[in-house]
């Protein structure tokens, strides 16, 4: 396993070496520090901003690293536990992870009480090793399993949002499921994975599920681990007593991933939960529809650090659990998770302040200043498909606004942009502004061969159609003819290029036939037209087109001879 841990410790971020007076702790601080509650000491954790992560115990290590990089450094916001330091150094104090108040055990203290100060050593000689990492070995009627319990306050902020803002908007989730009752924050289970693959088949097992849920004025977030694929059955059928109460599911991408490998589960374990009842909210389809055009990527972190001004540190990535479960397997030693766990909790945390954000901007309560138009548009298009009309006329209003302040200061705005706001203009009926944004698509692409096709064949069926200005329309058509054409010598031919310009040869066509009836008489107009219906062979039935339906039997038909009277 020499290769494996070689090839995790280059992809760890090591941090910068503490100095001296940071190694040493200070004295007295570990009796203080036992002193402090779970509730004291993850508020003390948080302090200076941020979201605290659920603490972990000051005897935990991190996963091995090269020795030489000294100690790990200690997020800001997330209180690491004890690096994998140098002979002779010292790690981080952290404190030992806060579980909810039915859960406290005989002798470890209600909330806001201090611990017992002698404790009965650990029954089971892995326990130790799990409160490192402040989990615990769970008794379920159905078998063991490793479980960690994390408990946030409401005020609490992860990034810029607090923990208690969905509360305000959370109805509004309806809008995913209009057919569904109201939707209340106690009802939504947010939900994320840590599995053995990347796929979704039947050998993929999720080792740590983390749900997240609001209870009794409070953010929870329950990690479940199994050690050996044993303990899986226990896991579910805890899962699935957890869930009886929750309406909604809340996931990144859980929909096509996490989601169908947690039903698998349940159906190789013969468990049949009555999960499909649960309305999904995937989280990642409303990301992608707002910010997949402005963000190089649409990971969970990106977005979280984007959108939600939240940056994590020294954070372990979800695609090396599953090396990660392979080498605890191996060597059996939990210090190797940390950091599995440690991320698995900050997807949790991120999909409460995420639902956050998207139920604002559901109400048009999220402010919109430092926007671009094509963030706006992006938005607008996104509430028109949630049927949100009003906000989204308002905010696509508002874009078109900076679009023109743009082009008034000289800006250049991207052509797909353009042709957006006026295809959006067009299908809502006001074409003066489709018009005018084609028009300024030509005018800025400096060139008429820079100028898109599009641009050209818009005005062109305006001007034909809605003005009846043939000659304007026959000269756009011409210039859109010739881009497409000296398009053509750079790049190879194309048969949707072929038709595109057999499609602007027939409009040229049509055009300068209009323009010659233009200045005809009514009856002269009457006999081009007829002159240019071909005639039929005398004698020659009219063949009537196939409607596709037969055609009825009237008594009548029998008194007509057909074949004497023809057409």
């Amino acid at each position: 396993m020499s290769g494996l841990r070689d090839r995790l410790a280059r992809h760890l971020k090591p941090g910068k070496p503490a100095d001296k007076a940071a190694a040493a702790p200070e004295a007295g601080a570990e009796q203080r520090q036992a002193e402090l509650t779970p509730k004291q000491a993850q508020q003390g954790a948080a302090e200076g901003g941020g979201l605290a992560a659920c603490p972990l115990s000051e005897s935990a290590t991190e996963p091995a690293v090269d020795s030489a990089a000294g100690p790990a450094r200690e997020p800001a916001a997330w209180p690491a536990v004890a690096g994998n330091a140098p002979a002779g150094g010292h790690g981080y104090a952290g404190h030992a992870a806060s579980g909810s108040p039915g859960d406290a055990r005989p002798g470890s203290g209600q909330e806001g009480e201090p611990a017992a100060a002698a404790a009965p050593a650990p029954a089971h000689p892995e326990a130790a090793a799990w409160a490192k990492l402040g989990a615990e070995l769970y008794e379920f009627p159905a078998g063991s399993f490793v479980r960690r319990v994390c408990t946030y306050p409401m005020d609490a902020y992860h990034g810029r949002y607090r923990l208690d803002a969905l509360h305000e908007h959370v109805r509004e989730f309806g809008a995913f499921h209009p057919e569904a009752e109201p939707v209340d924050a106690e009802g939504l289970l947010f939900f994320d994975t840590e599995t053995t693959g990347l796929g979704v088949g039947a050998g993929n097992v999720a080792f740590l599920v983390g749900i997240g849920y609001y209870e009794a004025g409070r953010f929870v977030v329950e990690q479940l681990f199994i050690r050996h694929p044993a303990e899986e059955r226990a896991m579910l059928a805890y899962l699935e007593e957890k869930m009886e109460r929750f309406t909604h599911i809340v996931s990144y991408n859980g929909r096509t991933f996490d989601w169908p490998i947690l039903q698998n589960r349940f159906i190789l374990n013969r468990m049949r939960p009555d999960i499909d009842r649960l309305l999904h909210l995937d989280l990642l389809h409303p990301s992608r529809s707002l910010w997949k055009h402005s963000m190089p990527s649409v990971r969970l972190g990106k977005v979280e650090e984007a959108q939600l001004g939240y940056a994590r540190e020294d954070d372990v990535s979800g695609a090396f659990a599953p090396e990660l479960y392979v080498l605890y397997l191996a060597e059996g030693k939990t210090d190797v998770l940390r950091g599995v766990f440690v991320h698995n909790e900050r997807d949790i945390v991120s999909l409460a302040a995420l639902s956050a954000l998207i139920t604002r901007y559901l109400a048009d309560e999220e402010p919109l200043e430092p926007k671009s138009p094509g963030d706006l548009f992006r938005l607008g298009q996104w509430l028109l498909k949630m049927n949100r009309l009003p906000s989204a006329e308002k905010i696509l209003e508002l874009g078109f606004s900076r679009l023109q302040e743009q082009g008034e200061e000289g800006h250049t705005v991207s052509a797909d942009l353009l042709l957006r706001y006026a295809a959006y203009y067009k299908k809502a009926g006001v074409r003066d502004r489709a018009v005018e944004l084609w028009t300024r698509l030509i005018r800025q692409a400096g060139s008429a061969a820079a100028a898109p096709v599009e641009a050209y064949i818009e005005l062109a069926m305006h001007y034909e159609h809605g003005c009846k200005d043939y000659a304007l329309a026959l000269e756009l058509s011409r210039e859109a003819l010739d881009v497409l054409r000296q398009r053509r010598r750079l790049l190879r031919r194309s048969e949707k290029a072929a038709d595109e310009e057999r499609r602007i040869a027939h409009r040229i066509e049509r055009l300068q036939r209009k323009l010659r009836d233009c200045g005809k008489s009514v009856s002269e107009r009457k006999a081009s037209a007829k002159a240019a219906i071909p005639s039929k062979p005398p004698g020659q039935a009219r063949s009537a087109k196939p409607s596709g339906k037969p055609r009825p039997a009237y008594a009548a038909d029998s008194l007509f001879d057909v074949s004497r009277n023809p057409g």
